[in-house]
């Protein structure tokens, strides 16, 4: 007598289950690749406007963060003001300009007090602003 299986298993299902776990991780792959930054660096929400400046060739970046205290980076680096001061006196760049992206919430006199700063030791100063909404 003989014995025969009550369920016939599709040979075509051993090689899907392959292919749905790699469906799988790309997914995942792309869910997790997009979380990254387009450009590395602080995130500052910077204020509106409907002019624009064109690019700049090698441009320092000053960034400065919102609050009570503003905290400000250079060259990505979280530095003091007079730290600030100098390391402008220390960089000896041909160009010599600076763009400060000054989050919309930082006070009027701390962006101030740093584009002085910026202007005492010889460099040309553009405020970053984002595209109207």
């Amino acid at each position: 007598m003989k014995l025969t299986r009550s369920i016939h298993l599709n040979p075509f299902l051993i090689f899907i289950i392959p292919l749905v776990d790699l469906f799988f991780l790309l997914l995942l792959l792309f869910l997790i690749s997009s979380t990254f930054l387009l450009h590395p660096g602080i995130n500052v929400n910077l204020p509106f406007s409907k002019f624009t400046l064109g690019p700049q060739n090698n441009p320092v970046i000053v960034s400065i963060t919102a609050g009570p205290f503003p905290l400000i980076y250079y060259r990505d680096q979280q530095i003091r003001l007079e730290e600030l001061a100098r390391r402008l006196a220390e960089d000896h760049a041909a160009d010599r300009s600076i763009i400060i992206q000054a989050d919309r919430l930082t006070p009027q006199g701390s962006v101030i007090e740093i584009m002085n700063l910026c202007l005492e030791k010889g460099y040309s100063v553009v405020l970053a602003t984002s595209p109207q909404k």
